[in-house]
């Protein structure tokens, strides 16, 4: 399955072999993120996760918005790259889907945000060095979703009414707002969001509304 935003289980196994102390610290504040929101955790949680000392942190990253900021920009890097491995896919709607696959996996474990949500439901709490990273963040992947609409419609893969920038918002906003309910409701309501919108966007072109 195509990867984005989150540690591949090759790098965790490689971390058990040869630690790389960033890098651990960098997967422990993530599922921090994820789980708790940037407020919610501090130095001292990682530290204890991982068995090592808040100077063994401070040494990597000298303060917490350093490494806010050193996250979403590992976010943006994985996104980027999983764009360019997508791309091989020529079908609009597989390079969708696949980009929905991601979100089942945040919802397959349970209490995880996908990190667009997390840095937008604390926008007005998180560093502003935080806040710009996070809108590049929200930018590339708005922009990436406007570009494969915008290719299913021309092949015919995807069909859907209006204008593709209001659809990619529709999109990030059902993605996002899902995972959300399901912590409350259960996985389940996270499923019924990602069926409605693959009926949504693949039903017949003779089937569109007036």
């Amino acid at each position: 399955m195509l990867d984005i935003l989150k540690p591949t289980e090759a790098r965790k196994r490689g971390m058990r072999l040869g630690r790389d102390t960033r890098e651990e610290i960098l997967n422990a504040a993530e599922e921090l993120l994820q789980r708790r929101g940037y407020n919610a955790f501090s130095y001292q949680h990682i530290a204890v996760q991982l068995g090592i000392r808040n100077a063994a942190i401070h040494y990597h990253f000298p303060g917490k918005e350093d490494l806010g900021v050193a996250l979403v920009k590992r976010y943006r890097q994985r996104f980027r790259d999983w764009t360019d491995e997508v791309a091989r896919l020529s079908n609009a709607w597989d390079r969708l889907n696949a980009h929905f696959q991601t979100y089942v996996e945040y919802a397959v474990a349970g209490s995880k945000i996908c990190p667009g949500g997390v840095l937008s439901s604390e926008f007005e709490a998180i560093p502003e060095v935080m806040r710009h990273e996070a809108r590049l963040l929200m930018r590339e992947i708005f922009e990436w979703l406007i570009e494969t609409l915008d290719a299913g419609r021309a092949q015919g893969s995807l069909n859907f009414i209006g204008d593709s920038r209001h659809k990619a918002v529709e999109i990030g906003a059902a993605l996002q707002g899902s995972l959300q309910i399901a912590r409350m409701a259960g996985e389940e309501r996270f499923h019924q969001v990602l069926q409605q919108l693959a009926l949504e966007l693949r039903h017949s072109s003779a089937d569109s509304l007036p």
